[in-house]
């Protein structure tokens, strides 16, 4: 292992500052030390280098032929020094936060607002995840996981809900594809369901006082924003949350022919009890505050 050659730090500090002086009283002022401490400091670094540093004069000093390169080299140093330290006592430390949701939540409600909560807490890092799991929180894998419960689900004592948005439900199309009346003309036409939620239509339909008919021509996606996209081709009639297809509605992509319908279920920020971490709450009250 290669060792570096410097001579003592303290001996350059002060020859630093003799030399942006020329005078060593001022030297041992800047440096709160004694005028005596400062020539020890000089003495020792001639001693190291083997060379004169100052040149003495009745009232005055000056440096020498030799160190004059010594002494802008130690004056960069010391400022791109003092700046750097600066600039690492005085930066806000970062944390890192991370949020996990369902891809359909992060693509069509967390994503297109997460600018304004990255410009509203510029020391948090937040990074996201895709995931559908409440270990991944006992796992301390996320701070905050997003998702859609039962009003009546029962979460681990370790865990804290705080109540989003309610999921409300409803069936969407593509409006020219459909002439549709009436509920009843949804029977007609093939259901689009997501392996996720696949008991939606069916808790859709009992809030409408009808049982489901499911049907042959009936399709199953692994993604909701996959059967989205196959409700915009006109594939079939999909049933979504209405808060994750508010953007598609509002842009003519697809249209909501019947009301959407609250079904026992809500949007809820879920984190670990107890957590100090005062970043994860001010996000959960940021989140509150955008539904």
């Amino acid at each position: 292992m290669k060792r570096r050659t410097l001579p003592p730090l303290n001996s350059l500090k002060a020859f630093e500052a003799v030399a942006r002086h020329q005078s060593f009283s001022l030297a041992a002022e800047e440096l709160c030390v004694t005028h005596s401490a400062i020539s020890h400091q000089i003495k020792q670094l001639e001693e190291w280098l083997d060379k004169k540093l100052f040149i003495r004069h009745s009232s005055t000093i000056t440096l020498t032929q030799d160190t004059e390169d010594l002494s802008r080299l130690c004056t960069h140093f010391f400022n791109e020094l003092e700046e750097c330290v600066f600039e690492l006592t005085h930066k806000a430390s970062e944390v890192e936060i991370v949020i996990g949701a369902s891809h359909s939540f992060m693509a069509n409600w967390l994503i297109p607002r997460l600018e304004k909560l990255e410009s509203l807490y510029p020391n948090i890092s937040i990074k996201l995840m895709t995931c559908n799991d409440l270990k991944l929180l006992e796992k301390e894998k996320i701070d905050i996981f997003i998702n859609s419960l039962n009003v009546d689900e029962m979460l681990p004592k370790f865990l804290d809900k705080f109540l989003l948005f309610p999921d409300n439900m409803g069936p969407v199309c593509k409006g020219e594809s459909y002439a549709l009346t009436s509920i009843h003309d949804l029977f007609e036409h093939p259901l689009l369901h997501t392996y996720s939620n696949k008991n939606a239509w069916q808790i859709w339909f009992e809030r409408s006082h009808l049982n489901l008919e499911t049907k042959s021509n009936d399709r199953y996606f692994d993604r909701l924003n996959l059967m989205i996209e196959a409700a915009v081709s006109g594939l079939g009639i999909a049933i979504a949350p209405q808060i994750l297809v508010e953007k598609e509605i509002l842009s003519g992509r697809i249209i909501a022919p019947f009301e959407f319908t609250y079904c026992n279920f809500d949007f809820y920020a879920i984190v670990r009890k107890n957590n100090s971490n005062q970043e994860i709450i001010n996000i959960v009250n940021w989140l509150q505050t955008q539904c």
